[in-house]
């Protein structure tokens, strides 16, 4: 026996109402048929009735209008392939927003009564009334018949054309709270840093007061202050800009500016899981194209903000407003043809993992709650990522996860340049804390607000006792931090958990809770007492650093092996001592090699080379050991080089701590780290002739008798 499929009412119930998530996605659906009708505005006007309640919802555009043969032969078929059709001839120059076809049917989440009324060039005006609630006492989809033909009331003028949908009888709850929300929504299907060189308005309007007091984009743009900018076209970045721009009140600091990027960072990176062995996986990294995606050229634009309070006081606009619409705006978007594609960039949407990496390296990453930032896409050339069904985003695939990794290269470029410009904006205005450690400066804050906000003298007093005696037993386990990097123990994770805490106590100093301030407190000891029982110290004593490098050597010839790194050395004819701990030197010197083999392996020099050069002339009275590669060399001054949380490297790629461990371990043995050129080191004749200079890291030992 043979039949066809049967398709009941109910499906058209989860073709609209239920695959549509929210009334903002409804009516971006509606807003985008417009686009794809080639309007130049498109008005949504929400109407109160004396009462105050949200009547109705009007869609109106001035797009190309529908013919009653459109209505009847389009518009009332579902999943017609029209759009898909029309993706081969543009509309008004612009490829449509939508191919399934299915998009109008979101109407049905906004209400039950709909009215369409549309107008053509070629037909009189026609008019479509559906009447939801008669969909569900229709058992098959035959039965639920739709009243339309011409329209009788005119509501367009003899030369307009165009469409409005009317919508009553509203389902939900339209609050203050949704309807400003709506508003939101709406108002940003353009990108805040869109030119508009293709000309289509989203108007927002009602005859209620309920969208007053917003605030204005440009002062919410002018808040910010470091501003990012990428063009990326198949493997590399092509245009790059950063600019540091401090407001007038931030007289102390001078703004800085950034046009290019070395050439080795222009191309796109990305790490990928290699099997070297079977059941063996190994992360390398290779060039991303996103040609070989179907992904052509992107625009990335971000504004990063600066929430710390000895910064964000002197902001001369009101702030409140400004807090509010970063935590309802903030994040990056994606738009395409300047359209919104949602949900990235949503309040919880994490589509970067810019907050997941941020909970992995404390300090030196920033969150998507300081970010204001479109990714811009042009329809045409970016066909390999498909939006899903629902609207909610592109399809997970290949192409989609190397469009994130594209962005997240980009983006990490440019939070490098504003963590230079942060950790100095922060020297100058913290009052003299001390902002290089994280943990320590975010305790002289909250010591700071308890002093202002805490009344009770004996309160207080009390308080301030446990942070005074929880930062003397941090400073002590913190040497002991950098004394355990050659054990394994995780510096930034100690961090991380202390920062967590610290946080949680600075809310509670803000608000007064003094019960909940004293409850964390006994935590945040607890963690670094726990920490503290770990570490060791090893003793110094007096060893030859040869017997030291050669050990570091041993240790790492696998990597140079693996990497395709020419090792030289002169360790076998040295025979210098020093006073250093074996341990901590070996951990010193090895952070010295994982920055050195990143940087050869990114640089696009022919031959990987480093040199581990020992000598005692250098400096008067010590044993230096330098370790010198052919890689880029330093782009960061040498005393940002050295501060926690500050790299050069992508922020997926590392932590900034390498440099920093190693500089806080020779100071615990009186020793020293200098960053170096050529000119302030006698080197070997055959390290200068190849060219291992580019980038010198001298650690100097005090010498032994």
């Amino acid at each position: 026996m043979k039949r066809p499929f049967k398709i009941t009412s109910r499906v058209l119930a989860h073709l609209g109402e239920d695959l549509i998530k929210d009334e903002s996605i409804a009516l971006l659906e509606l807003v985008k048929n417009s686009y794809d009708a080639g309007a130049t505005k498109c008005i949504v006007d929400f109407d109160f009735d004396i009462f105050g309640n949200l009547e109705a919802i009007s869609i109106s555009d001035d797009g190309v209008g529908m013919s009653l043969n459109t209505i009847e032969n389009v518009w009332l078929v579902i999943g017609t392939d029209n759009k898909k059709v029309k993706l081969e001839k543009k509309c008004q120059g612009r490829l449509p927003l939508g191919e399934k076809g299915i998009g109008r049917l979101g109407v049905h989440k906004l209400g039950n009564d709909i009215k369409l009324y549309s107008k053509s060039k070629e037909d009189k005006e026609v008019y479509v009334c559906i009447d939801w609630t008669k969909l569900a006492k229709s058992k098959e989809i035959d039965d639920f018949e739709i009243d339309y033909g011409y329209s009788e009331k005119e509501h367009f003028e003899k030369y307009e054309y165009g469409t409005k949908i009317i919508v009553k009888g509203l389902k939900g709850d339209w609050n203050r709270r949704k309807l400003r929300s709506v508003f939101r929504d709406l108002t940003t299907l353009n990108s805040p840093f869109s030119e508009k060189s293709d000309s289509f308005d989203v108007i927002v309007s009602s005859n209620s007061n309920v969208f007053s007091g917003l605030p204005n984009i440009d002062a919410i743009k002018n808040a910010g202050l470091f501003f990012g900018h990428c063009t990326i076209e198949g493997n590399r970045i092509t245009d790059f800009s950063y600019d540091f721009k401090p407001w007038t009140a931030l007289d102390k600091i001078k703004p800085r500016s950034v046009s290019s990027l070395d050439e080795y960072e222009q191309f796109l990176i990305h790490n990928v899981e290699t099997e070297i062995e079977i059941g063996k996986i190994v992360k390398k990294q290779e060039v991303l194209d996103l040609y070989k995606y179907n992904i052509g050229k992107i625009k990335f634009d971000v504004i990063m903000y600066e929430k710390d309070s000895s910064v964000f006081s002197l902001l001369n606009i009101e702030k409140k407003g400004l807090n509010d619409y970063l935590r309802e705006n903030s994040g990056i978007r994606v738009y395409r043809d300047n359209m919104r594609v949602f949900d990235y960039g949503e309040p919880g949407n994490d589509w970067l993992s810019i907050d997941k990496r941020r909970l992995g390296r404390s300090g030196g990453n920033i969150s998507n709650s300081l970010l204001l930032g479109s990714v811009m896409l042009d329809r045409n050339s970016s066909f390999g990522l498909r939006e899903k069904t629902n609207r909610e985003g592109f399809i997970e695939d290949e192409a989609y996860y190397a469009f994130v990794d594209a962005i997240s290269y980009a983006l990490d470029l440019i939070v490098q340049q504003r963590n230079q410009d942060r950790m100095n904006l922060m020297a100058i205005y913290k009052k003299g804390k001390n902002v290089t450690e994280p943990v320590i400066g975010e305790l002289s804050n909250v010591i700071e607000i308890i002093k202002e906000k805490v009344s009770d003298t004996g309160d207080q007093k009390q308080i301030l006792n446990y942070l005074y005696r929880m930062e003397n037993q941090y400073n002590e386990v913190r040497d002991s931090l950098i004394h355990s990097a050659s054990i394994g123990v995780n510096l930034g994770g100690a961090i991380h958990e202390l920062e967590k805490q610290m946080a949680a106590l600075k809310s509670c100093a803000e608000s007064g809770d003094i019960e909940k301030i004293k409850s964390i407190i006994p935590i945040l000891e607890s963690i670094i007492d726990n920490y503290s029982s770990m570490m060791l110290k090893s003793e110094i004593q007096n060893v030859r650093v040869s017997e030291i490098v050669k050990k570091v050597i041993e240790y790492n010839r696998f990597r140079f092996q693996d990497h395709e790194i020419r090792l030289f050395s002169n360790f076998k004819n040295n025979d210098s001592c020093a006073y250093l701990s074996k341990t901590e030197s070996i951990a010193a010197i090895t952070n010295l090699i994982d920055n050195s083999i990143y940087w050869v392996c990114r640089s696009r020099n022919e031959g990987r080379m480093m040199y581990i050069y020992i000598t005692d002339t250098y400096k008067e009275g010590y044993v230096t050991v330098a370790v010198c590669d052919n890689g880029p060399g330093f782009k960061l001054p040498a005393e940002l080089a050295i501060r926690p949380f500050i790299s050069g490297k992508p922020l997926n790629a590392g932590m900034g701590f390498g440099l920093y461990i190693a500089n806080e371990t020779m100071k615990q043995m009186k020793g020293y780290l200098n960053i170096l050129s050529d000119e302030n080191i006698e080197l070997p004749e055959n390290a200068i002739q190849k060219g291992i200079v580019n980038a010198i890291v001298a650690l100097s030992f005090p010498k032994a008798d």
